[in-house]
């Protein structure tokens, strides 16, 4: 069966530096949270946004929420904040243990930072419309159920279980840990294969990255354009849609020059 892929609004690897190598029980989350979001930039809010409208679309009934899994979580809410209206029970799958270490920190405190509220407020305008589901959950202090919902692992994603979730969402994970290229398409095909068949998947990729550095410690990355991605994604989704954002000659932070975004099915 041939995948139905639609482009909206471009791999070549350098000498491979694969996921093994990198320093993870190095990586400074805080570093990379204050770099990356503490200060919200407009592409942000887009990824933000079109995330949370792929897992309102990837409702199953209005009765029963979502079993979802965000794949790479890292210092980041987004994702876990995009699904927390439709999904009864989350997993967060971090390799780091830093960061691991980090998020059990942020769902357990009491008041949640600025910017997650600031990307909170950007999930309720997606789901908040007229068609909206009545048992859409859009509380005005989303932490205690994110803290209730989600379950941290430390898992990598090439050991991520078979047909097991609903839905799974990965923000700039599997691009970000090596920059070989046939790594990078075992972590798209976990990532994919974890979803049942006819589940939904939601994904966001840097393009034209080659590598980034937090606290002074360099991650390798592997470079994608829309053509490479499709190519890919072809191969392993019914159907799927990709939306460029803020691709820009120049890097938009250290590291990247833009947000390829995926929304798709697992074939059924």
């Amino acid at each position: 069966m041939t995948a139905n892929v639609t482009v909206r609004s471009a791999m070549q690897h350098q000498k491979s530096a694969r996921a093994a190598d990198a320093p993870w029980d190095s990586f400074d989350p805080e570093f990379y949270f204050q770099h990356y979001y503490g200060n919200p930039h407009p592409d942000d809010d887009t990824l933000t946004i079109l995330a949370a409208r792929a897992l309102r679309a990837a409702r199953i009934t209005p009765e029963r929420g979502l079993d979802v899994i965000d794949v790479g979580t890292g210092p980041s809410l987004i994702p876990l904040l995009a699904a927390l209206p439709v999904a009864t029970r989350m997993t967060a799958w971090e390799y780091a243990k830093p960061n691991l270490e980090w998020l059990g920190k942020e769902l357990a405190g009491s008041v949640m930072r600025p910017q997650w509220q600031h990307f909170w407020r950007q999930v309720k305008a997606a789901y908040s419309s007229q068609d909206a589901p009545a048992s859409v959950m859009l509380p005005h202090d989303p932490l205690p159920l994110l803290a209730q919902r989600v379950r941290a692992v430390r898992g990598s994603v090439f050991d991520l279980p078979r047909h097991a979730f609903d839905a799974a969402t990965m923000f700039f994970c599997a691009e970000s840990i090596t920059s070989c290229r046939r790594e990078f398409e075992a972590a798209v095909s976990a990532f994919t294969g974890t979803v049942r068949p006819g589940g939904h998947i939601a994904a966001a990729f840097l393009a034209g990255s080659s590598g980034y550095t937090v606290a002074g410690r360099r991650f390798p990355a592997i470079k994608l354009d829309v053509p490479q991605l499709q190519d890919i994604l072809l191969a392993r989704l019914a159907s799927c849609e990709v939306t460029q954002i803020g691709m820009t000659p120049e890097e938009v932070r250290s590291g990247y020059t833009g947000a390829l975004f995926v929304a798709g099915r697992t074939r059924a």
